[in-house]
């Protein structure tokens, strides 16, 4: 216990150093040195041998001015697969105009002024989610720019407990769980559940702020520290959990996640397995890319369509006793790596919902298909 404290301890002084100038510099001296950070130049030769451009079927009269929202990284070296990068190319391809917007800055609104449409790969933190939301509605609501993501959309990003309410009103097949912010019912669903359970944190993705219970004694004991004063500790220095818990059933005869990712009319996929002994596949790294059943795939368009999302990422557990699938998770934004989200018999390719699932070969960077589809809202904006 005490090696686990020490160990735990050492993280958080870590993540507190790189928040530091500092640390930042070093921190991003070490991903250069790693290839985790690459310089921008290759970043772009990389993007272009990996997949054609999307280009736009419909020629636009008036064509709109993009804001793209560009993460704090250096311009010199840049995260390989980092959104903008292909967003700037989407616009260059089918020159349509854009420029880079800092929506964290103070002239923020003045800028959106000269801009019709804005995106934003927001990050999967409170902080950004806060800002993203506040800002997301203002632009959206009262300047009536065209945002991605809309202000529906980020709301129910990266917050399991909204989610798990639109899946209610929605009758999305979610995990049986408890989502409360009484104490009193968290306790008493502690002590009549079966174990083990799954605890997790409302905002955190790749199985950060997961963690497997076995005891009521230990249920009880994150409860009343998540009800205490200042809350529980989680993977956020600055923000711990406070009175709200996600307790969800733990699904034992699933071998595996499904992981689909749609964007307009088309499906992508794969399939991710947990490391062994650990009942986490979020995160694990463990993927295989093959044929998904069209069950799965009419259940995640039929929720893509109910959560009113351009793009979404559904994340699918098959129970074999109850014979159906759940839904874990839904988001916005999934880690993009490569130009092959979906590879069947070693062809590179997509499913088509307008096609009675019919798998295309095509290699395609998601982001594109993204900026395509935003495309269409400005069009039918103008008509």
């Amino acid at each position: 216990m005490k090696q686990l404290k020490k160990k735990i301890l050492k993280s958080h002084l870590v993540k507190l150093f790189i928040q530091t100038k500092i640390g930042r510099v070093l921190h991003n001296s070490e991903k250069k040195k790693a290839g985790t950070l690459i310089k921008l130049a290759d970043a772009r030769s990389l993007m272009n041998i990996a997949a054609p451009p999307v280009i736009l079927k419909e020629k636009m009269l008036h064509k709109p001015v993009v804001g793209i929202v560009r993460s704090f990284e250096s311009i010199e070296y840049v995260r390989p697969a980092v959104s903008w990068l292909r967003y700037e190319r989407f616009c260059k391809e089918n020159n349509i105009p854009y420029v880079f917007y800092n929506i964290y800055a103070d002239d923020w609104l003045e800028k959106a002024e000269e801009l019709d449409i804005i995106v934003w790969h927001t990050h999967s933190n409170p902080l950004e989610k806060s800002i993203a939301e506040s800002k997301l509605y203002v632009l959206e609501k009262e300047y009536s720019k065209i945002c991605f993501p809309s202000f529906h959309e980020i709301w129910q990003y990266e917050d399991k407990c909204r989610a798990d309410y639109l899946y209610r009103i929605c009758d999305i097949p979610k995990i049986p769980s408890c989502i409360t912010n009484d104490y009193t019912e968290a306790l008493a669903y502690s002590d009549k559940a079966k174990y083990p359970l799954i605890f997790k944190t409302k905002i955190g993705s790749g199985s950060t702020g997961v963690m497997l219970v076995n005891t009521p004694r230990k249920a009880k004991k994150i409860i009343k520290k998540i009800f205490s004063a200042s809350g529980r500790k989680v993977q956020w220095l600055y923000q711990n959990q406070k009175n709200y818990v996600i307790m969800q059933q733990y699904i034992a005869d699933s071998d595996y996640d499904l992981r689909i990712i749609i964007v307009g009319e088309k499906l992508f996929g794969y399939y991710r397995y947990p490391n062994k002994g650990d009942f986490r596949a979020s995160g694990a790294g463990n993927y295989e890319k093959k044929e998904i059943p069209k069950e799965a795939l009419r259940i995640a368009v039929g929720i893509k369509k109910k959560l009113k999302s351009r793009q979404l990422g559904i994340d699918l557990l098959y129970s074999k006793e109850k014979n159906m699938y759940y839904v874990i998770e839904t988001s916005l934004f999934n880690q993009i790596d490569t130009a092959e989200q979906l590879v069947i018999n070693g062809m590179p390719g997509y499913y088509d919902s307008t096609d009675n699932f019919t798998f295309k070969e095509g290699r395609f960077w998601i982001q594109e298909l993204l900026m395509e589809e935003i495309l269409k809202d400005y069009l039918n904006k103008q008509q």
